[in-house]
């Protein structure tokens, strides 16, 4: 007996100028009916309102969280754009087998889909999320690499080749 695995059907969805929270919630709830989504340019995610109101949410969080008896306890806070988009759509998750099985669905990533992993979304299908849309906002916005710069999170280039 021959059991023929069936490859899944991704749905690409551009980050760039979208909403956070808007955009968690229905990639969360996609998830949720059984949908892969694999999710590009995470760092050009936007959250609305003043940028020294929401520095200071996260980076206070990222500071003043841990105990200081045993600095190694949580609950930790990513400061890396794409784990810290996949951790607020996980917060939007049921907290059960059934949201951990929708969180292993959805595939984050800082830029673009790296070289290695581009076969695996070759047809992926992209899709558009409703109302999460920057234009949306008449107030003040923040990037999420903005969030996560101030946290502390470095981008990493690639070495240089010297021949």
């Amino acid at each position: 007996m021959v059991i023929i695995m069936q490859q899944p059907e991704w749905k690409l969805l551009d980050a760039a100028d979208m909403i956070m929270g808007r955009m968690c919630s229905q990639v969360a709830k996609l998830a949720l009916l059984g949908e892969h989504i694999v999710i590009i340019n995470a760092k050009d995610a936007v959250i609305s309102g003043r940028r020294n109101q929401i520095l200071a949410k996260y980076v206070h969080l990222r500071r003043d969280i841990r105990n200081l008896s045993n600095p190694r306890r949580g609950p930790f806070h990513n400061s890396r754009p794409d784990t810290f988009l996949r951790q607020k759509i996980r917060f939007m998750l049921p907290k059960n087998h059934r949201g951990a099985e929708a969180l292993k669905r959805v595939h984050v990533y800082i830029a673009d889909i790296p070289d290695v992993k581009k076969s695996k979304y070759a047809n992926a299908e992209p899709i558009i999320v409703r109302n999460a849309s920057k234009e949306r906002l008449s107030r003040k916005s923040v990037t999420i690499e903005d969030v996560c710069n101030n946290m502390g999170w470095t981008r990493k280039r690639g070495k240089e080749l010297s021949i």
